[in-house]
């Protein structure tokens, strides 16, 4: 499916602000915005905390005041909070939601979120069928290849020859 969030069109530059923890808060992405970025990500956002109502983590998935498109990026290890904290996302006026499955920070790995998913695919795939099934806007999916040089976090694709 090729949906691209409202608001987002093929005619605007084709700059994407990347979610940077500590970084990209509200002020940082207008500034984004401001010299041609496209699409801004909000720093990653903890889905527990978030459907919790916790404060800092509202802030964290903040609009700016000045709108324009951009997504909110969630973290979290349970369908439920992923559900709920997309919900919330989509009416903050997010126009997409991205799960972090790529952070290999160890608060974030030993909690079982970030690349941590990519060792168990059905955790993996639950937290996205949550997500896509809670809003009606994108949901994309940030991962890295390993987490270590030596040892592979994804499965990799078996060619037949």
């Amino acid at each position: 499916m090729n949906k691209l969030p409202s608001g987002l069109t093929t005619d605007l530059i084709p700059v994407v602000l990347a979610p940077m923890s500590g970084v990209t808060d509200a002020p940082f992405r207008r500034l984004a915005r401001r010299y041609g970025a496209s699409l801004t990500v909000t720093e990653m956002v903890a889905s527990d905390r978030l459907a919790a109502g916790d404060e800092e983590a509202f802030e964290r998935a903040a609009c700016d005041a000045e709108g324009g498109v951009y997504a909110i990026q969630l973290a979290g290890c349970r369908p439920a909070w992923m559900a709920e904290a997309a919900r919330i996302a989509e009416a903050q006026g997010a126009s997409l939601i991205d799960i972090n499955m790529g952070c290999p920070a160890k608060r974030v790995v030993g909690g079982y979120a970030g690349s941590a998913l990519m060792r168990d695919l059905d955790i993996a795939l639950s937290l996205i069928e949550a997500a896509i099934s809670a809003v009606s806007v994108p949901v994309s999916v940030k991962m890295r290849r390993s987490v270590r040089l030596r040892a592979r976090t994804n499965p990799q694709p078996v060619l037949h020859r």
